[in-house]
């Protein structure tokens, strides 16, 4: 009998999430879409720059994920060597024994934007206060996506957006349900069969059979688990 399957699985990139917590997991695409929905409308951006690559506001310009909140990487913030002083009354430097040390100095009254070439815009953050605290003060008022705030949620993104009003979506997969097999699309388009794998064989009449208790799988209902 000719093999029918022999499995995708690649090796290499075993146990890839092992310092994640995703081991063992199975990703879904749950919408489909007429046509092309681009990315910067599924992250919810709705204004022409954010497309294009040499406006700051386009939502790929993100810093790289080396950034930290360091001089090299953010404008407003500096590393100052203070150097050992032996005079008598002056206090600079440790004093048993006074050795040098570097003093960071924030800025509160500047713009902290992101440095780099390109210069990264997302993600916005608040100014940094003399104790190294986010203070209250924004500089930016457009945010990642359709989010109002730089620290909100962004519950009208179509890619986090579970009840997504659009004329174009044919399948919307609704995973609040207890487990696999009462999945349903939410449109009711479409009807939707959950299979997993299985082992065959044949019958009394020579015809493929399933040779496996199909059991159906839980399904993590809270959204803020969910593989958004």
């Amino acid at each position: 009998m000719a093999i029918i399957h022999n499995g995708f699985i690649d090796k290499r990139f075993h146990d890839s999430f092992k310092d994640t917590g995703l081991n063992d997991v199975d990703l879904a695409t749950t919408k489909f879409y007429k046509g092309v929905k681009p990315m910067w409308k599924q992250l919810g951006f709705n204004f022409e720059n954010s497309d294009k690559p040499d406006s700051k506001f386009y939502w790929k310009n993100i810093i790289p994920k080396d950034y930290t909140l360091k001089p090299a990487n953010i404008f407003g913030i500096e590393i100052e060597d203070v150097l050992p002083n032996n005079q008598v009354g002056v206090s600079d430097g440790m004093k048993i024994p006074r050795k040098s040390f570097k003093k960071i100095n924030i800025n509160k009254y500047v713009s902290q934007d992101w440095k780099g070439n390109p210069q990264p815009y997302y993600p916005v953050l608040p100014r940094i206060n003399e104790f190294g605290i986010f203070s209250s003060v924004v500089d930016e008022t457009i945010f990642f996506g359709s989010k109002t705030s730089w620290d909100g949620e962004d519950k009208l993104a179509p890619i986090t957006n579970l009840n997504e009003p659009d004329s174009n979506l044919i399948l919307n997969m609704d995973y609040t349900q207890d487990n696999t097999d009462d999945l349903i699309d939410r449109y009711n388009f479409n009807k939707v069969n959950y299979i997993k794998d299985f082992q065959v064989k044949l019958d009394n009449n020579i015809r493929i059979k399933t040779d496996s208790v199909i059991i159906p799988d839980g399904l993590e209902k809270d959204n803020t688990k969910q593989a958004f």
